[in-house]
């Protein structure tokens, strides 16, 4: 069969992602340490030394820069930088200098994640994203890492996945911190991560106006029918569309998608998804334990559908669904793929799910639609939060017994295509 070369418009930016609590280690002071070490933690294993990122970063680095891929973007510890309310760690800041200047010195571009999921336990114990004060709070924290980083970033995340955020940890869809599972602790989760976005956004203009700022959104393909559409159009207006409201002054939009959820109930379910959604005392009872059954539903039961080791669907092209409509929100607006990866041990799966990804994308780039970046999640087997260390998303390996780093075949397959900027199909 004859081989097609799809090339990717110049500029592109290709790189691989990390997040600090995931990779760093012993991050003492954040509300996830503190979930972990819970007598009644619903986590299937603490973070611990995770792979050692923290004082292993140059060595790191290096191997990503040595497949070739041009962009790292990894996220600053809040719980680290300012320990204690309004004290700022000067020796955790210039941590993170000497990380992005690092980055830059081996021929990449830092993208720095200025939230990723985690907060200093003194404001969780203030409420966490329920406290509001907690938007200002992260903007100081995030005018802080920007006056340290100065002219060696360009490019910031401010808050990573703000709807899995509340979904997760304020509705109790997730096993995420601090458990709330209630409506109305969902919605005023969701009032503060949107002033979050705003104020962060501002806080990183403010201190260094040529930089390039937005928001990572987690964004799921549905597919449904007139029965699931108003559970659809309610749950994804949480989850999605208010983040995205307030993105509209971003430099561009992150994308991150990892699945396809299908939700088509019988026709003569209609009156009571429409009941459930649109009355409000059913909404208040009985909508929190259907959105958690549906987030934990494993498509493993069927034996019909593919499925990744987390349970996903195997559906690497839904982020070119997922691109399409954050296109329909912002038609002028960049686009960047900021995490899509697999959980899978089979490495050949992983080339597999990257090759099929960025062919949809191609056919995203093929309609103008101006997308202009694709980070792979992740950089390394890491901690994938509630479940562990079981979930492999890396293309590297780490031993955590010996710290020993092995790159797998898909770190040199997806450096070739950065290499190239074209992929070969």
């Amino acid at each position: 069969m004859r081989r097609v070369r799809l090339e990717f418009p110049p500029g592109f930016l290709w790189g691989t992602a990390a997040a600090a609590h995931q990779v760093e280690g012993d991050n003492r002071n954040s509300d996830w340490w503190a979930w972990e070490q819970h007598p009644s933690t619903p986590l299937t294993e603490p973070s611990g030394s995770a792979i050692d990122h923290y004082h292993r970063y140059a060595e790191d680095v290096a191997l990503l820069a040595g497949f070739g891929l041009p962009v790292y973007r990894f996220s600053t510890e809040w719980a680290r930088i300012e320990p204690t309310e309004g004290v700022f760690d000067t020796e955790a800041l210039a941590h993170y200098r000497n990380m992005a200047e690092t980055v830059r010195n081996a021929g990449m571009v830092p993208m720095v994640t200025l939230n990723h999921f985690t907060l200093p336990v003194w404001l969780a114990a203030q409420g966490g994203w329920l406290n509001p004060e907690a938007p200002a709070l992260l903007a100081r924290y995030s005018g802080k890492v920007v006056d340290e980083l100065g002219d060696l970033v360009d490019w910031y995340c401010t808050v990573n996945e703000p709807g899995n955020v509340a979904f997760g940890g304020y509705l109790g869809a997730l096993d995420f911190p601090p458990g709330a599972k209630s409506l109305a602790t969902w919605n005023t989760a969701i009032d503060g991560l949107c002033r979050a976005l705003v104020l962060s956004r501002g806080a990183v203009k403010e201190a260094r106006p040529e930089a390039r700022v937005g928001a990572t959104h987690a964004m799921i393909e549905w597919e449904f029918n007139e029965a699931g559409r108003p559970l659809v159009e309610y749950f994804r207006g949480q989850m999605e569309d208010r983040f995205l409201e307030v993105s509209d002054e971003d430099d561009f939009i992150g994308v991150q998608t990892y699945t396809r959820i299908v939700l088509d109930p019988p026709a003569l379910a209609a009156p009571l998804t429409r009941a459930l959604v649109g009355f409000g005392p059913v909404r208040k009872t009985v909508l929190p334990p259907l959105i958690r059954f549906l987030a934990r539903r494993d498509d493993r039961r069927s034996s019909k559908v593919r499925t990744t080791d987390m349970g996903y669907e195997y559906r690497p092209e839904a982020v070119a669904a997922t691109v399409r409509r954050a296109h329909e929100f912002y038609p002028d607006k960049d686009i960047i793929v900021t995490e899509h990866g697999i959980a899978t041990t089979n490495d050949e799966e992983r080339v597999a799910f990257i090759r099929e990804g960025l062919s949809a994308l191609h056919g995203v780039l093929a309609e103008g639609i101006p997308l202009r970046g694709y980070l792979h999640w992740s950089a390394f087997d890491n901690f994938e939060w509630a479940l562990g260390y079981r979930m492999r998303f890396g293309l590297i390996d780490v031993d955590r017994t010996t710290q020993i780093r092995t790159p797998k075949p898909s770190a040199s397959f997806l450096g070739d295509i950065a290499r190239e900027n074209a992929l070969e199909v």
